[in-house]
Parts: C-alpha cells; structure tokens; sequence
C-alpha cells in the first residue's frame, strides 16, 4: 500500500452503481448485519451516558468488518452476521484507537457548541417554543450562530475525511492508525471532486427512497434498507478505486494495480 490516486468526477457515480452490485450479490447477509448495526445502535442509545461513547469507539471496528464483508462478496462469498465482527479478530488494537479519535473529535465538537454557542443555542430554543421571539430576534441569534455552525461542519468534513478510508487501511494493511488518518485524509482530498459526485449521486438516491416510503411505506422501507448498505458498499467501493486494488478471485489475494 502506498499512495492513493487521483480519479476522475464520475468515478463518484460508479462508486454508487459499484456498491449496489456487491449489495445485490448478498442481499440477506446484508439484512443481517445491517438488522444487527441497528440493535446494536438503539442499544447504544439505552445506555445514559455512555452509549454514545461506547457507540463511537466501536464503529470503526464495526466498519472494518463491513469492508471485510465486500470483499468476501467480492470474492464469490456472501456477506454474513459474523463479518460484522471481522475488526474484533483483525487489528482489534488499531481500530479502538481510531475510535476513541472519533471519541474525542465529538467531544471537542460538543465542548465548541457549548462554550461558544451554548447560551445562543438555549435563547433560539426558547424563542422557537414558545413563540414570544421576534423575526427581527430570530435573525440576530441565527447571525451569531451561523460562524459557529460553520467552524463546526469545516471540523467534522476534516474528521470525515479523516476517517473515510481508515476502517479499510487498517483492516486491510500493517499500517499504524496515525498513518492510515493521514492516507485518508490525503486522498479525499486530492479527489474532491469524484467525492462531490458522489455525495450528488447519493444525495439524490436517498432523497428518492425517502419519497417513495412516504408513497408506499412497506416498498419505501425495505429500499431505504438496501440504500443504507449500498452507501457503505460505497465505500468499499471508493477505498478500491483510489487505492488501485483489486483482487485475485483465484487465490484471494490482493495485489496492487501499477
């Protein structure tokens, strides 16, 4: 593994189109794991306190076994519950760090809001209940915490960008986790613009399933269950692509396309 590449804009469209087909090739392990990723979500939000903690410094380990499972399916297997827990078994270690970085990285997202906006945040709340404010009051606070909000989407793209291609560098090399943060960021960044295409593309198929639970609920659910593997297929498919890698369906191994 050494440096990512730069690919065209509509490579951002293919990566979609190339996550739907591994999640077409094993639909019902993908209704697996993603069943179990919800569990394991609302029992997270059970927790008080510390299940959004315990939820962040998992996901990483989670993730990585989801890239696990697109390249079992890439490799003529199917995707079942146990890749979901793939990242316990490979590179436990590293994968814990990235996630008490996601940990951190929310806590200095949260301490931002509250030591910089907290008190502007409670007077919107409280003008936007109970309809006592002004539009001219409106205006002043949404002005005040509008540099707020735009330092704190700046922080979390940098943090996205970050950790998008981690899980799969982790999982799939010998690298350290400080390397693999800085490979991913590096490479979202040289490829902004195929990740504008796709953020466009995949913008637009939500949207789409979304709709079309509202008209036909039961229809619009199960499609709503296939979107959400096929954006993280996605990024399976994105890691591939920039990182050049394909594998040798004969042995499954992986080589590095020059």
């Amino acid at each position: 593994m050494t440096s990512p590449r730069r690919v065209p804009f509509v490579r951002g469209f293919y990566w979609i189109s190339e996550g739907f087909q591994l999640v077409f090739q094993s639909p019902f392990g993908w209704m697996k794991v993603i069943t179990l990723w919800f569990g394991f979500t609302l029992l997270c939000g059970m927790i008080v306190a510390i299940g959004p903690i315990l939820f962040s410094l998992m996901l990483p380990i989670l993730f990585a076994g989801l890239m696990v499972g697109c390249r079992a399916i890439e490799s003529g297997k199917s995707m079942t519950a146990g890749h979901l827990f793939a990242g316990f078994r490979n590179k436990p270690a590293r994968l814990i760090t990235l996630g008490g970085i996601n940990v951190v990285g929310e806590l200095i997202l949260t301490s931002i809001l509250l030591l910089w906006g907290g008190q502007r945040m409670i007077e919107l709340q409280t003008l936007s209940m109970d309809g006592t404010g002004n539009l001219e009051q409106l205006q002043v606070l949404v002005s005040d915490l509008t540099p707020i909000f735009i330092t704190l989407a700046l922080i979390q793209v940098v943090l996205l960008m970050l950790g998008w291609f981690a899980p799969a560098l982790l999982v799939f090399s010998d690298m350290s986790t400080g390397q693999a943060l800085s490979l991913s960021g590096k490479a979202c960044l040289i490829n902004a613009l195929p990740f504008l295409a796709y953020s466009l593309g995949m913008g637009a198929l939500l949207m789409a399933l979304i709709t079309a639970s509202f008209a036909v609920p039961i229809l619009g659910v199960l499609l709503l269950m296939m979107g959400i593997p096929t954006l993280i297929a996605a990024v399976y498919a994105s890691y591939r692509d920039i990182f050049s890698e394909v594998i040798d369906l004969s042995d499954a191994r992986w080589t590095r396309v020059e």
